[in-house]
């Protein structure tokens, strides 16, 4: 039975994978493929040991992914541009990618840049600007890494918020694995993230030598922005997410006041919103689209030229979804079917 799922599973892919390729290379009509990435981070890296595996995709696949799209036909461009030739009614190629990179991770620049440098291909890096140049990093990797390093006291006062979010199975004589950390995530997304921030700033955290910075500063911005290469974009100031917050001037600073902070950055900034978590209310897409030229959600598939400019669709790749070529032809055929 093992073997016929596992055989299933393999004609699934490789018939998506072709449907795919196909349509890429015989479409019409200018198109946008947007791919997106997160964290890009070498197979060795300590990190990989404290990170959701669905944030990570490996510098030989971005490499890969790159390569792969030029085979079938398609011109890397910047996500601006598309959009402002699109605007202007200027001929588009037939078939168009934009890199995206979410968050601003640190690793941005030590991996991904120096690949997208040497294959001289444009990207946009969505920024959370009230992160850059500090030590802070997202409430979703601090736990992580807490619950996954040691035992969990639980007649610790100070954590007494995390027990209900712990899964059934945990064993108070082993940190949790990988697996059931990432269970911990998603429960725990039904606060705000302001009151987890809350909880975890009264929560003891591991000793360090010294404080790890995970997210760009200001220099690396520079670098990546130097010769045009890279530019940047809005992903709130806090990466709180748009459908939690229930006051009308946190979500006018995440989204005006990110916007207000990218000024900063120049030539290099672009007006495009991304929605953290792809979560999105009817008051902040309001605000979105007063003050952007487009944004970024976290719907599926690729982007046709009548595409609402605020209601872009991408792929989000990693490891487990793209790290051979028909994976990754086969995400992108299931995400256009």
């Amino acid at each position: 039975m093992a073997y016929l799922r596992s055989g299933l599973k393999y004609c699934v892919l490789a018939a998506l994978a072709v449907y795919g390729w196909i349509r890429m290379r015989l479409t019409s009509r200018p198109t946008l493929i947007i791919l997106t990435y997160h964290r890009i981070l070498p197979d060795q890296h300590p990190d990989r040991h404290f990170e959701q595996p669905g944030m990570i995709t490996a510098p030989e696949a971005l490499r890969d992914h790159i390569r792969l799209m030029r085979s079938v036909g398609a011109t890397p461009i910047h996500l601006n541009e598309w959009l402002s030739k699109r605007t202007r009614g200027e001929p588009l190629p037939k078939l168009s990618v934009a890199l995206t990179f979410d968050d601003g991770w640190r690793d941005n620049y030590q991996y991904a840049f120096p690949i997208l440098a040497s294959e001289n291909v444009p990207a946009t890096v969505f920024l959370v600007t009230g992160l850059l140049d500090t030590h802070r990093v997202f409430w979703p990797e601090q736990v992580l890494r807490f619950v996954t390093a040691r035992v969990i006291d639980e007649s610790a006062p100070e954590l007494r918020w995390l027990l209900p979010f712990l899964p059934a199975e945990y064993s108070p004589r082993a940190p949790l694995t990988l697996t059931q950390a990432d269970e911990v995530i998603n429960r725990l997304k039904a606060l705000e993230d302001e009151t987890i921030l809350g909880y975890l700033s009264d929560t003891p955290q591991m000793e360090t030598d010294e404080p790890v910075r995970y997210i760009l500063n200001s220099a690396e911005l520079e670098a990546m922005a130097h010769n045009d290469l890279v530019r940047f974009g809005a992903h709130t100031q806090n990466h709180f997410r748009l459908n939690r917050i229930g006051s009308a001037l946190t979500l006018r600073n995440e989204i005006v006041g990110c916007l207000r902070d990218l000024g900063r950055l120049e030539r290099s900034a672009v007006p495009i919103f991304c929605y953290p978590n792809g979560d999105i209310t009817a008051a902040g897409e309001q605000l979105v689209k007063e003050h952007y030229e487009a944004a970024c959600t976290t719907k599926t598939g690729w982007n046709p030229p009548g595409r609402d400019a605020f209601d872009l669709r991408r792929f989000n790749l990693h490891d487990g979804n793209s790290g051979s070529p028909r994976k990754l032809f086969a995400t992108i055929g299931r995400g256009i079917l």
